[in-house]
């Protein structure tokens, strides 16, 4: 790992199963107007940083005439590609117990030996899949889980 970098990890499912699990909310995202230029990375981009700005500019990039016109349908596609993404989480819940988020991979940034699962530079994350034991549960103030990374 490099000087700057800092170890990142949490449960993935790779695209190719999730779409498995929800092939209809996954449809209606990539079929919908501007997914060609609003891709995976935008979105990934959009929800971990809790950013639609990111959404909005990758739609006003595609429109170089009147600004103001173009603000209407920037909010109004904003609002339906959440209402997708409002759906797959649901769904993925639904379906398996587990909740689905969002991560951003950038590969520049990355490293060689890196494979988070990604498509297209977003990573689907689920959170849920770890559990106490009895004996965990008792200590669960005290004992937390850390994450470092080391030189050597």
């Amino acid at each position: 790992m490099g000087m700057g970098s800092f170890a990142v990890n949490s449960f993935v499912i790779e695209y190719d199963d999730l779409k498995k699990i929800c092939p209809e909310e996954i449809s209606a995202i990539e079929n919908e107007k501007f997914f060609g230029d609003v891709d995976w990375s935008v979105i990934a981009q959009w929800q971990t940083w809790d950013d639609p700005d990111q959404l909005k500019e990758a739609i006003y990039d595609l429109y170089v005439n009147n600004e103001e016109e173009v603000d209407d349908i920037v909010e109004q596609y904003v609002e339906i590609y959440d209402k997708h993404i409002t759906n797959l989480k649901n769904s993925f819940n639904t379906k398996t117990g587990l909740t689905l988020y969002f991560d951003h991979y950038d590969m520049e940034g990355g490293d060689r030996y890196d494979n988070p699962g990604d498509k297209d530079g977003c990573i689907f994350c689920v959170d849920g899949m770890v559990q106490l034991t009895p004996a965990g549960e008792k200590f669960r103030d005290i004992v937390t889980e850390r994450k470092w990374t080391q030189y050597g």
